[in-house]
């Protein structure tokens, strides 16, 4: 019996539970088949990507957040003072910086459309992209991360096109 014992700790066996069948031989066992995730390693890749995706849809929603916190800064700044301050310009650019993030994070490009029926005067114009920057959090939360939004490229493509419209207007 010591014999086939040392013979199964000689061919590897000795990595698997050890069984002892009634005849006293040991019973050896099949390795391990990669489930339906496939091996160890790519269990753990897997994870990494969804964790991964997680955190990157995490940072859409709170650039979304941030987004929308500008929007209504601006326009309370601008009822306030009746024009935009350097902060105000600051703060636009910022917002640009954020709605081209979240429309690549989305799975969106560059898109130089023109803004459909831009508003003629700044006042119509901020109060727009207060409202816009509010729907655009608003899209992102509905959104999960598996998911590309049509509707969150669209209106960070609106955005985009709407402060770059707000500009002009400050600038004569």
């Amino acid at each position: 019996m010591t014999v086939s014992f040392v013979g199964a700790l000689s061919a590897g066996v000795f990595a698997q539970p050890l069984t002892v069948k009634q005849d006293g031989t040991p019973e050896t066992r099949e390795p391990r088949k990669p489930g339906p995730m496939g091996s160890p390693e790519a269990e753990m890749l897997r994870r990494a990507e969804i964790r991964h995706e997680e955190e990157t849809h995490r940072e859409m929603v709170e650039r979304a957040d941030e987004a929308a916190q500008i929007g209504d800064e601006i326009l309370a700044s601008f009822k306030k003072n009746n024009s935009l301050t350097r902060d105000d310009l600051k703060r636009l650019e910022r917002l640009e910086k954020l709605a081209r993030k979240i429309r690549n994070g989305a799975g969106g490009s560059d898109d130089d459309r023109e803004l459909p029926d831009p508003p003629g005067v700044i006042e119509g114009a901020v109060t727009r992209l207060a409202e816009l920057s509010g729907d655009l959090k608003k899209s992102v939360l509905k959104t999960s991360r598996l998911v590309i939004s049509a509707a969150v490229i669209e209106r960070s493509n609106e955005m985009i096109e709407l402060i770059r419209h707000i500009r002009s207007i400050k600038k004569p």
